[in-house]
């Protein structure tokens, strides 16, 4: 297997401590929050902190599971899911953003691993994603840390807005 920095060629030597590190952040952040806070949506469009971290925990092996098929069977289709649909049929609102937590963490975990066992050439495998087209597994990969900044900035959003919500 060849490497670069001690990771496989073509995986960023930046995903890994990327994915390792963005459960860490989240948890730390919830320590800011009241429990009030977890339930609050100052905008109708966006999940709240309980919902975002059902999320998370509800995605992870979905994200992993779709790096699989593109490694296992390259040019298979993947499916695009409605995120909203798919929050009210798994009741995103009533789980405990805790345990989603650490259901998250383990999950992620498993992602970790499975990435970092790849070899070069399975990250230029291939899957046709059904809204987004034709996505490398490093494609794929690499999503992962990005959706996470993406919900991690709004946690800490929505922690900013929470402290000035009927404040006045």
């Amino acid at each position: 297997m060849g490497l670069s920095n001690g990771y496989p060629m073509g995986m960023n030597p930046y995903l890994v401590p990327a994915l390792k590190m963005t459960p860490m952040l989240i948890a730390r952040l919830f320590k800011e929050f009241s429990p009030g806070q977890f339930d609050l949506r100052p905008d109708p469009d966006r999940f709240t902190v309980r919902e975002a971290t059902a999320h998370l925990a509800d995605w992870e092996p979905i994200l992993r599971d779709r790096i699989r098929l593109a490694v296992e069977s390259p040019g298979a289709t993947i499916v695009g899911m409605d995120e909203s649909e798919r929050a009210l049929e798994q009741g995103y609102a009533s789980m405990d953003p805790f345990t989603c937590l650490d259901s998250w963490t383990a999950e992620r975990s498993k992602t970790v691993d499975y990435v970092s066992r790849l070899g070069p050439e399975d990250f230029s495998k291939k899957a046709v994603h059904s809204e987004r087209g034709e996505l490398t597994v490093a494609d794929l990969a690499n999503m992962i840390p990005c959706h996470d900044v993406y919900h991690l900035d709004h946690l800490v959003w929505m922690l900013d807005r929470s402290k000035t919500i009927d404040t006045w």
